[in-house]
């Protein structure tokens, strides 16, 4: 059962998180779904860099973190249990733009990434409040993954790119 609701969890997450009612394109007419800005932070919280570049945006946008298997909840169980004996590397922090046709201009916070050092592991963190509309818990917005050699390189060269 637990596997059905993760599976079910991130096809909707990845759907509401990252489209919202629409997503944008930028003037290339590539997909950005609403993704505005990436903050990238040091293991002791200190922001390191801010990126608003929408080539970079769009590959930080096309990685894809939450791979599901068929085996998703002793896969989980497990890496998570990996990360306990892992060192915090980065966070990453995604923003997207509103969807709401008023509102203040404020980016929405969309999700955080926990690079661990030494480790092909990442800890996604979906945001609740980007998901309008119903209350899903927190345990459900929880997703470790493994990420390719070239992926984590791109996640690392995230802290030397300028905005």
């Amino acid at each position: 059962m637990k596997k059905i609701l993760y599976f079910l969890m991130a096809g909707i997450l990845s759907v509401m998180a990252l489209t919202g009612c629409g997503a944008d394109r930028d003037n290339a007419g590539e997909d950005l779904q609403r993704l505005a800005q990436i903050e990238v932070y040091s293991s002791d919280g200190n922001l390191i860099n801010t990126i608003t570049d929408e080539d970079i945006l769009e590959q930080f946008n096309s990685l894809n973190f939450t791979d599901i298997s068929s085996d998703t909840d002793s896969e989980q169980d497990g890496l998570e249990s990996e990360t306990d004996k892992l060192t915090v590397l980065y966070t990453i922090v995604s923003y997207k733009e509103p969807a709401a046709v008023h509102n203040n201009g404020a980016l929405e916070k969309l999700m955080e990434i926990t690079v661990y050092e030494d480790s092909n592991i990442v800890r996604e963190q979906v945001v609740q409040e980007s998901i309008k509309g119903s209350y899903i818990p927190e345990e459900y917005l929880v997703f470790y993954s493994m990420v390719s050699d070239e992926d984590k390189n791109f996640i690392l060269s995230l802290t030397e790119f300028n905005k």
